[in-house]
């Protein structure tokens, strides 16, 4: 199983399309089942490269329509960001959209489901933890790191900062307990994706990221409203946020359906079967 020898397959059967919304250009991708009654909007996470659900695209494009996009570069804000991707779906006519966002991801959809809940068909939240006001205060603490980031990417050459920055990727693969190939893998992945970044979008990433606690935070009754239609799919050992935060979405989601998977906070790039096999547990009960 060859990283990038299966993404540069998927890329030249699934070409991406640009089209203009308000004047923001969005490169996407539009697949899979015409036919369905259900459209799933994937929603990446902080590497910014959609393509790389493709394996998930793969197991579901058969039986559903499926949406990925680009967060473009003209938009370093979160609420803005939320708002674009509904009117990108809008303007694709795209049926009963359900929402579909890992870390990162899952945020713009908690924020797409508060802004437009009458556009919003179910989400799926993978590896990602709630936007309530505990666990933005505390996510404060854990994203200061993201302030000092933008700094010394506008000092520090960019080719000596992709090292560091893939060397702590790979230390995080590391740690978590996972099978050699498995590892092997995502080692491949992490090298791929920051051999994509040029120093503009990985600043545009990242201010997107750093924009996380500056959100209003989500109230009880707000998730109330939210969560009988969501499904939450939780890795036993991610180590990106804290115990506080990840029993929160819980707590704050009682109503959600919950599955959890064995593995670390990458585990949605590699135990894919998991993933789908849950999402399609959830997307087809009556």
């Amino acid at each position: 199983m060859s990283f990038e020898k299966d993404i540069e397959e998927f890329k030249k059967s699934h070409p991406c399309k640009e089209t203009i919304v308000d004047g923001i250009t969005f490169s996407y991708m539009l697949c899979g089942n015409e036919n369905s009654d259900k459209t799933h909007v994937y929603l990446v996470g902080g590497t910014g490269l959609p393509v790389i659900w493709f394996n998930h695209v793969k197991a579901m494009e058969k039986d559903y329509r499926i949406l990925t996009m680009n967060y473009p570069m003209q938009i370093n804000d979160l609420e803005e960001l939320a708002d674009m991707i509904a009117k990108l779906v809008d303007s694709l006519d795209l049926r009963n959209p359900v929402y579909i966002g890992a870390s990162l991801g899952g945020f713009i959809a908690q924020l797409i489901a508060r802004k437009h809940p009458d556009k919003v068909h179910g989400m799926c939240l993978y590896s990602t933890c709630s936007l309530s006001e505990n666990s933005i205060a505390d996510m404060k603490k854990q994203y200061k790191i993201y302030g000092l980031l933008l700094f010394t990417m506008k000092i520090v050459p960019y080719s000596w900062l992709r090292k560091m920055m893939i060397s702590i990727c790979l230390k995080q693969v590391g740690i978590e307990d996972e099978a050699p190939e498995d590892k092997k893998y995502m080692e491949d992945l992490f090298r791929w994706v920051y051999s994509q970044y040029t120093k503009q979008f990985d600043i545009h990433m990242t201010s997107l990221i750093a924009t996380v606690v500056d959100l209003e935070p989500f109230t009880k009754e707000q998730y109330d409203r939210l969560c009988h239609n969501t499904l939450l799919v939780l890795p036993t050992d991610d180590k990106a946020f804290s115990e506080e935060a990840k029993k929160d979405l819980r707590d704050m989601m009682p109503y959600a359906k919950t599955e959890n998977i064995k593995g670390g906070h990458t585990a949605t790039l590699y135990k894919v079967d998991g993933y789908v096999s849950a999402a399609r547990k959830f997307l087809e009960s009556p």
